[in-house]
């Protein structure tokens, strides 16, 4: 095990305002129905959450993200019967003919996390273009413009596989949080990549679930029968699939990037991912949380450094 841990510290010059924040009254009315529904009648509290957990939530697309995704080639890829996922890529500027014969293109894919999208991965796309590599995103199942409405992690890693399989071998993978536990367990089926890099990756399944339950306010009985009813239909042990189980037989070097103040996914987590991966560096950031990481040009600096040097 080799594990280096660096800190990129986020200042500014102004100290931030703190407001209180009033609860929603819709989330107020959920919070209160998952309690009561908890004791009167797990079984269906527990039919709910399944559903919530199973459920990406689908957001509008800031201008940013529209701005990144311009210049990308869609294509819609067949990942099931009747079920397509739109790829997204970008192709580095062609060298001279002559220059072609020597310089084989290595492939870039950036893989959202749960109730994300390709786009939100966009700031990495320049980059990584800049650096010669061609570059590939996607909408998982359920996600985006991708069709379904549910999805799960066991069907995440069956679109990573699929879609790995179409592009070829991949120099490196970009993920961010629960894309990186799906690359995790694609990398375990055999889908082939040089390295890795992942930006706020939960390493517990079930602890995500939790955390998620006690937010809304659901019992750690309904909590507990939630988590066998999804393992149930996915014919996946949220235990087998954690992080620190899949990790030690890793072969390829991976940079773990991950927030201290990340409310969404504890920074333990990055950390014990990191501490059983064989090479793995830990970067550590402060004060970019879960999602705002991704569009921090220190971060998107370090990610493609990393997979720069290990060409």
């Amino acid at each position: 095990m080799t594990v280096s841990d660096n800190t990129i510290v986020v200042t500014g010059n102004t100290k931030p305002v703190v407001k209180k924040q009033r609860v929603p009254l819709t989330l107020l009315a959920i919070s209160l129905s998952a309690r009561l529904l908890s004791i009167v009648m797990p079984w269906l509290a527990a039919r709910w959450l399944k559903h919530i957990f199973m459920t990406p939530q689908k957001y509008h697309q800031p201008k940013r993200e529209r701005e990144w995704m311009q210049g990308a080639e869609t294509n819609f890829f067949a990942f099931a019967e009747n079920q397509f996922l739109p790829l997204y890529s970008w192709e580095p500027s062609r060298p001279s003919e002559s220059a072609m014969k020597q310089v084989k293109i290595r492939s870039i894919l950036l893989v959202h996390g749960l109730s994300g999208r390709g786009s939100q991965m966009g700031m990495f796309v320049q980059p990584l273009l800049d650096m010669g590599f061609r570059v590939v995103t996607f909408d998982s199942p359920a996600h985006g413009e991708a069709d379904g409405t549910q999805t799960a992690l066991p069907e995440v890693a069956d679109a990573l596989e699929k879609i790995t399989d179409h592009l070829g071998p991949l120099h490196g993978i970009i993920a961010h949080s629960n894309g990186a536990a799906a690359t995790t367990l694609a990398l375990s089926r055999g889908i082939k990549a040089n390295c890795v890099v992942y930006v706020s990756p939960p390493e517990d399944l079930s602890g995500y679930l939790h955390r998620l339950a006690m937010m809304i306010g659901f019992s750690k009985v309904v909590t507990r029968r939630t988590q066998h009813k999804l393992e149930a239909v996915s014919g996946m042990n949220f235990e087998a699939a954690r992080g620190t189980s899949l990790a030690p037989h890793m072969k390829m070097p991976a940079l773990i990037i991950h927030d201290n103040k990340d409310r969404m996914v504890p920074y333990d987590e990055g950390r014990r991912l990191a501490e059983a991966w064989p090479e793995a560096e830990l970067c550590t950031t402060s004060g970019l949380g879960h999602s705002r990481i991704l569009r921090d040009p220190e971060v998107v600096r370090r990610a493609t450094q990393f997979l720069t040097q290990t060409i």
